[in-house]
């Protein structure tokens, strides 16, 4: 898990170190401390924070020096998705870490749903970088090197299990082997834990095994397909595509018989026509796959 220090969260929070104590000992702010006594933040807390006190008129910038980073959080302010889109997709594209980290994580701790990051943020930064792939601006490799790193941040947002109230319940996350990278079903375990749902993902590449004991030992109550239909996702080539069917069919016959609810997301599923009656749910959105398991 990835903690914040106190001086972290002072500047984030344009405050001292003297306030920020203040704080955390009235409860105002929330923390965890180590057996030595340091104070540790996690982005769920300032989350928190935002989400009751309404930034408590500080720093709107989050104490940020960077330019462009303090316009990231003007649009955040905002709610100018689109704005945030924009730069995802050109600091993803540039390698820029801390600018895509800027943007998703600051949208998040400024309370912004996670549904909507992924649906209104995310999601249509992709299509950027995709769309310019498809018109040859981009070669594959950049495309790819893109989503990786959006990825890899998105992911960063699961860092409790689960991230919401506990409901009891576990769901199993499938990513093809030729689904490279794995946003799409990232985004979905993140809005699964945001939900209440312990999540099992299994990964790139993965050998499912025996899916039979993992359902059973795990107590999956639902599994969840994802397949977009991007040109860097090899599970929709011609040539991946019937193993991508058959392996669907077969997992999902498997949830059957264990009486597992399956849901599967994403565009690829136009490419799955018979998987479509199989399944209990599809969505496109995440915010309907929201609606779906509430």
């Amino acid at each position: 898990m990835r903690y914040l220090s106190s001086k972290d969260v002072a500047e984030i929070l344009g405050i001292n170190i003297s306030t920020l104590k203040r704080w955390t000992d009235s409860g105002v702010l929330e923390c965890s401390k180590t057996a030595g006594g340091h104070r540790k933040f996690t982005m769920q807390h300032i989350r928190n924070f935002y989400k009751n006190k309404g930034a408590s008129g500080r720093n709107s910038n989050l104490g940020l020096e960077n330019i462009q980073h303090k316009k990231v959080y003007d649009l955040i302010n905002k709610k100018d998705f689109s704005g945030l889109a924009r730069i995802l997709a050109d600091a993803s594209l540039e390698s820029d870490e801390l600018s895509v980290n800027t943007v998703i994580n600051g949208a998040y701790m400024k309370g912004i749903n996670v549904e909507l990051i992924c649906d209104e943020i995310v999601e249509p930064a992709s299509m950027i970088v995709e769309n310019a792939l498809r018109q040859g601006y981009l070669s594959h490799v950049e495309t790819f090197i893109s989503r990786k790193m959006m990825t890899r941040v998105v992911e960063g947002l699961n860092q409790n299990k689960p991230n919401g109230s506990f409901n009891g319940k576990t769901a199993l996350c499938v990513n093809f082997e030729d689904n490279l990278p794995d946003l799409g079903v990232v985004m979905s375990e993140v809005v699964l834990r945001h939900n209440g749902y312990n999540v099992l993902n299994t990964g790139s590449h993965a050998d499912l095994g025996n899916l039979q004991t993992v359902i059973e030992k795990k107590r999956v109550d639902l599994v969840l397909f994802f397949l977009c239909d991007m040109q860097c996702c090899m599970a929709t080539v011609k040539d991946n595509l019937e193993k991508t069917e058959i392996k669907t069919k077969e997992i999902t016959e498997l949830a059957r018989e264990q009486g597992v609810k399956v849901l599967f997301g994403g565009t690829g599923l136009q490419f799955l026509p018979s998987v479509i009656n199989s399944t209990d749910a599809t969505f496109i959105k995440y915010s309907d796959l929201k609606q779906i398991i509430v």
